[in-house]
């Protein structure tokens, strides 16, 4: 990261950038958030005597030094550049009491650069708060990850794994690209994918990405920013978010910049196939200071590791993801912003990514090829207007995702090959029109109403390879209807009250299809309100102390069985959970060198949905009982001198199944699936410039701790306890970049996933290794 400069000095490239504005007057604290949003920085908003002050807004065309001083004129206020994104606000000298010497003609105001920590403060706007709320005033667990361009570009393409190789408190299966579930400070439900919905919600900007579906997977090129919310999220997210929710934040195109991005990389695995990535990103103006268009584009080949003995193939389990996302802006006045989004991602894998003890390093056997294809669309506009202190929000995208599975169901009772495979249609339509604002002395309000249908088809077949019968073809239909309001009420000058709501109205069907003349539709309808309330306390400069008590819920659901000629339908009862959580962050402060935080909660979760397996491998849901998580976590960044960056994190988890439901009572273990005892992440980043060039090595350690598959025996099979370390570097000249980056350095073979195939895993034998050590050498360049 680059050592700040005084912005009478010579300021980073990004100061002389042109955009255009369309800031409104009103509090100078929302004009600066505006300000931060449309340019693509970070502004530090410590100062709470920034609420008070006024600023005349700006629109039209300037760079961002003089936009900063527009907005910031008459305030007492000045800027510096701390990196390329981010501006630190200082307080301009004033002038001492007893008469001073008069200043040289043409002298500027000394002005003390302060480097910052690389992690979010509170100029971070967590737009995933769904109001103008930072990490210095929202009361609950949240973390912020802003990667740069070049440190995306060194990701070689990766998607979901970059995140959880960031936030220790993310954790997910390892089933394969595209085919995940990712859970969240340890609420996890099962192993298995099936029809239940999942315990998270994912976003791209506004719009929901999956229901009831796996974890996409979405690339991250040209994201700016990924934000999590952690702990049930019912009152502004509603269904389906008992662990929290993951919002990636896109680079809005900027009508004022004409631009072109690229990053090219090839990845060397050992005892593996190569493999390689690029991607393009372009940034178009097509009216002046009113309308642009960015677009990316990319390909990753993840070359494969695993081989297979009984047919006699290598590196079999080759993964191909080609996608492409587009956004378009047009900002008609300073008030109104419409942007519409597409984006589309094809991840196609050739083969499974399990092997099987007992047999050599990296190998198995299987009587025929398992592959997998996930094919994500998503359409979708936001309509934003300002207000002065109200803003409006209205969004609404259609998501479409085809998700093929192909099993291998050959068992040793049944030497005959036989195939599964499992079609799956999904269908998401999602609406939300918001507004929020602020009210007296820090009051904050918020009002909403959301819309979600959803519709999923699953067409399963069993039997020899291209003469396979058809089990079961059923649709499911959720319609979810909310309205929903949080409210900031300020009890003395540094302590606030946060109250919320959620009204829900739920309608689900299940139904066979493509049966003539069957009239078979049992319908669900349920409703639910759920509370939330916080306490925060600020007492001192930087430091913010909270409690929150909040809750989220699934919807019960229908369960259809039986043949197409005498169907019948099992009932699976809504679950829910309730949260208690303490939290404490600090170093938010201006010029804070160390800054962390620090939680605990405890989760009481009542009627536990589960996608299960049974021992046939066929999928079915199930309520297995009512159980608790308890979690401590911290964070820690510490800058202790400018060119070196520390960064620390870790938790350590507790479940259990305390009250299991019949038939899942007989079990000594009682820990929740996939939830791992502990784990933590160590880093280190060093910058700095050699004249001819500016070097960047970066180091990072993971440990994930020991979990288990499922609740039930012969299924709960021990997984994780593993290690993975990587370091890197990079040489930037300029525009270009070049960069090299070791993966998995120690070659650990630690077992991921215990679970590959259904109709062997209760054999025990299955485990997901990790990558073998892998090295990238790339290249990334800007015009």
């Amino acid at each position: 990261m680059a050592v700040a400069v005084n912005t009478m000095q010579a300021a980073p490239a990004l100061a002389a950038e042109t955009h255009v504005f369309a800031v409104p007057a009103g509090r100078l604290s929302d004009a600066l958030l505006a300000l931060a949003q449309q340019a693509g920085i970070s502004i530090a908003l410590g100062d709470p005597r920034l609420d008070t002050l006024r600023s005349r807004g700006i629109s039209g065309r300037h760079d961002v030094a003089e936009a900063l001083r527009r907005i910031l004129a008459g305030s007492g206020y000045d800027f510096v550049f701390v990196d390329s994104r981010t501006v630190r606000l200082v307080k301009r000298a004033a002038a001492p009491a007893i008469a001073p010497r008069a200043p040289r003609m043409g002298a500027a105001p000394a002005i003390r650069p302060v480097p910052v920590p690389e992690v979010a403060g509170p100029d971070i706007l967590v737009t995933a708060t769904k109001q103008r709320l930072g990490l210095a005033d929202y009361p609950a667990s949240l973390a912020v990850v802003e990667p740069d361009r070049e440190e995306l570009a060194r990701a070689g393409g990766r998607g979901t794994g970059y995140i959880l190789g960031k936030l220790p408190e993310l954790s997910s299966t390892n089933l394969g690209p595209g085919r995940n579930k990712i859970f969240i400070r340890g609420i996890a439900d099962s192993s298995f994918n099936g029809t239940s919905q999942s315990t998270i919600s994912q976003y791209l900007g506004e719009m929901r990405l999956i229901y009831s579906a796996p974890d996409p997977d979405l690339a991250l090129h040209d994201i700016a920013r990924v934000e999590v919310l952690e702990g049930p999220q019912g009152t502004l997210y509603g269904a389906g978010t008992l662990g929290g929710i993951i919002r990636l934040v896109p680079t809005p195109p900027d009508p004022g910049k004409t631009s072109l991005e690229g990053a090219f990389g090839v990845r060397l695995t050992q005892d593996g196939a190569p493999g390689g990535d690029g991607a393009l990103v372009a940034n178009l103006p097509l009216a002046r200071d009113r309308l642009a268009l960015r677009a990316v584009v990319y390909r990753t080949v993840d070359g494969g590791y695993i081989d297979d003995a009984a047919r006699g193939l290598r590196d079999i389990n080759r993964n191909v993801m080609t996608g492409f996302r587009a956004a378009l802006r047009w900002q008609p006045d300073a008030a109104w912003t419409v942007d519409v989004t597409l984006a589309g991602q094809d991840l196609n894998s050739r083969d499974g990514q399990y092997t099987l003890r007992g047999e050599p390093d990296l190998v198995r056997s299987s009587a025929i090829a398992q592959p997998f294809d996930n094919d994500y669309r998503l359409a979708g506009v936001t309509l934003s207007r300002d207000w002065g202190e109200t803003r409006l929000t209205s969004a609404t995208g259609y998501a479409r995702q085809s998700i093929d599975t192909v099993f291998d169901a050959t068992t040793s009772a049944s030497p005959q090959i036989r195939q599964y495979e499992e079609d799956v249609a999904v269908k998401l339509l999602s609406h939300e029109t918001r507004l929020s604002g602020n009210w007296g002395n820090g009051g904050t309000w918020l009002v909403g109403l959301g819309l979600v249908n959803n519709i999923d088809r699953a067409v399963r077949r069993l039997g020899a390879p291209g003469a396979l019968d058809t089990l079961s073809n059923l649709a499911n239909t959720t319609l979810d209807a909310a309205a929903f309001g949080e409210f900031g009420i300020p009890l003395r000058r540094n302590v606030q009250l946060t109250l919320g709501g959620r009204f829900s109205y739920v309608r689900q069907t299940s139904e066979f299809m493509g049966q003539g003349g069957l009239d078979f539709e049992p319908v669900r309808r349920q409703q639910r309100f759920l509370p939330s309330v916080a306490l925060s306390w600020k007492p001192g400069a930087g430091v913010l102390a909270y409690g929150r008590y909040q809750q989220g819920y699934r919807p019960g659901g229908l369960q259809v069985t039986g043949s197409a000629a005498d169907p019948s339908a099992d009932r699976f009862v809504s679950d829910r959970i309730q949260t208690v959580e303490l939290g404490l962050r600090f170093g938010m402060e201006k010029g804070a060198r160390l800054s962390g935080s620090l939680s605990a909660s405890l989760a009481r979760w009542r009627n536990i949905q589960a996608d299960l397996v049974a021992i046939d491998g066929l999928p079915y849901v199930a309520n297995i009982g009512s159980g608790r998580v308890g979690n401590l976590a911290f964070s820690l960044a510490w800058r202790p001198v400018d060119a070196l960056s520390l960064e620390a994190a870790g938790f350590l988890n507790s479940s259990s199944l305390s009250d299991p439901a019949p038939g899942f009572d007989n079990i000594s273990d009682r820990d929740l699936p996939n939830v791992a005892d502990q784990g933590w992440r160590t880093a280190a980043k060093f910058v700095h410039s050699l004249g001819w060039a500016d070097l960047t090595l970066d180091t990072a350690i993971r440990h994930v701790g020991r979990s288990k598959l499922a609740i039930l025996s012969p299924f709960a099979l021990t997984q994780g306890r593993y290690y993975d370390l990587s370091a890197g570097g990079r040489l930037s000249f300029g525009r270009w970049g070049l960069s090299l980056d070791l993966a998995n350095i120690l070659n650990d073979r630690g077992n991921t996933f215990a679970f590959g195939n259904p109709f062997t895993v209760a054999q025990g034998l299955q485990q997901t290794p990790m990558r073998p050590r892998s090295l990238r050498i790339g290249v990334d360049a800007q015009f």
